[in-house]
């Protein structure tokens, strides 16, 4: 089969949506598929390109094999509801482009967002005869209303009215968790073209990465520290001011250390807040390569995940599968309702507290350090839970979810309504 993919993000980048981009389509070309890949040039989540993209329309690189396309992406200084808008619009007119170098296709996959991006797979979907997947990896436009970022913006209802239209004329649309798949379905799509793809990781692999040390000797003033951290995107929705205010009750404890690690249009804001609080065990770091990110896994004593209310609710953060791998305590601070909370709650996988209960968290780490032991059952339990999001059985299941689409472009009208599709 001729599978196009494409995502804003891809390898190199190996954070958010392109770890997962990058993965489906290296899976896909293990399958045998003739993979052609349609991108931007890097940029996230340092949300700044590479000195040698600079300036640069249009690439063809190739990896592990597959055909990639690159097209100009502009990038925002600062970052704004409109410079986010300038930057998909960007994405969008060079994708669109380079949707016509790629040639026919069989099936396109889409990860979004951008929102319209689906529009471009609607139209190629059409003009090819294939198959289109919109794999939802976040709800973007619900994330930015419920956070005041679009307010009555007279772009909201168009943009509704593209994310459905998308939907619509779609075979399938997944996401990444059950509450995203219900939300898509209040929306108007039909259950039958519903399909709950979770996010995935090799856990072997994931497990074996990093070296016991490496961080520590990296940033020695860590080196007989207890690390409580957090590492990735730095987003208004990961509410990280949190961690800031954990880290001032434990001013006294001069064996603790917070981290908040990585880039993000929030990290300004933090820094401010951090100063403010003048909270002088809490240390930010840049953003690490994926190495030192895996040796921050191992080194780390607990791993600190937060998610403002009303945000993300929905969302099942990727990162999580990778620490549940490494088999590390988890704390989440985060909305009783929300996905994650419950996820780890239920599960116990972690320690849990609702998003800003400073209590509750300040109890949650002393007793951590009172009884380190009695914390162990969440590592074991969290590596139990994250077999069933591993590589091979979530991109296997996709795959013949793909290939019973792409057959049935050869069968009959009669045959496709007995199955259902």
């Amino acid at each position: 089969m001729k599978l196009l993919v494409s995502s804003m993000t891809f390898a190199p980048d190996h954070s958010g949506i392109s770890l997962y981009a990058t993965d489906f389509a290296a899976y896909a070309a293990e399958q045998g598929h003739q993979v052609t890949v349609v991108t931007a040039f890097s940029w996230y989540p340092k949300w700044a390109k590479r000195p040698e993209d600079e300036r640069t329309l249009f690439r063809t690189d190739f990896y592990k094999g597959m055909k990639v396309l690159r097209g100009y992406l502009y990038v925002p200084k600062k970052v704004t509801t409109i410079t986010r808008m300038l930057q998909e619009i960007s994405f969008l007119l060079f994708a669109l482009i380079n949707f016509v170098r790629a040639g026919k296709h069989d099936a396109i996959v889409l990860f979004t967002t951008p929102i319209n991006l689906g529009l471009v797979g609607v139209l190629f979907r059409k003009l090819w005869g294939a198959k289109l997947v919109i794999n939802v990896q976040d709800l973007q436009l619900d994330a930015a209303k419920s956070l005041g970022m679009v307010g009555k913006l007279p772009i909201v209802q168009v943009m509704n009215g593209i994310e459905k239209y998308s939907y619509e004329h779609a075979d399938l649309v997944t996401s990444i968790s059950t509450a995203m798949v219900d939300i898509i379905k209040r929306k108007g799509v039909a259950e039958e073209k519903l399909y709950l793809w979770p996010n995935w990781i090799n856990v072997s692999e994931a497990n074996g990465q990093g070296a016991k040390g490496a961080f520590r000797e990296k940033f020695p003033e860590y080196r007989d520290k207890t690390i409580v951290g957090y590492a990735g995107n730095i987003g208004i929705k990961q509410g990280l001011s949190v961690l800031i205010d954990l880290s001032k009750e434990f001013e006294h404890r001069y064996e603790l250390v917070f981290l908040i690690i990585g880039q993000g249009g929030d990290i300004v804001n933090l820094k401010a807040y951090a100063q403010q609080k003048q909270a002088k065990n809490l240390h930010f770091i840049d953003f690490l390569s994926q190495e030192d990110y895996f040796n921050f896994l191992s080194d780390a004593d607990i791993v600190f995940l937060s998610q403002k209310k009303d945000s993300g609710d929905v969302y099942f953060p990727s990162k999580l599968l990778g620490i549940m791998a490494k088999e590390k305590l988890i704390f989440v601070s985060a909305d009783k309702e929300s996905e994650i909370y419950k996820v780890v709650t239920n599960n116990q996988v972690g320690a849990s507290a609702d998003f800003g209960d400073i209590a509750q968290m300040r109890r949650l780490l002393n007793d951590y350090l009172l009884d380190k032991q009695r914390f162990e059952l969440y590592k074991t339990n969290a590596y139990k839970f994250v077999q069933q999001y591993d590589r091979e059985v979530v991109l296997k299941e996709l795959f013949n979810r793909v290939d019973e689409l792409y057959s049935s472009r050869q069968k009959p009208a009669s045959t496709l309504i007995a199955n259902g599709l």
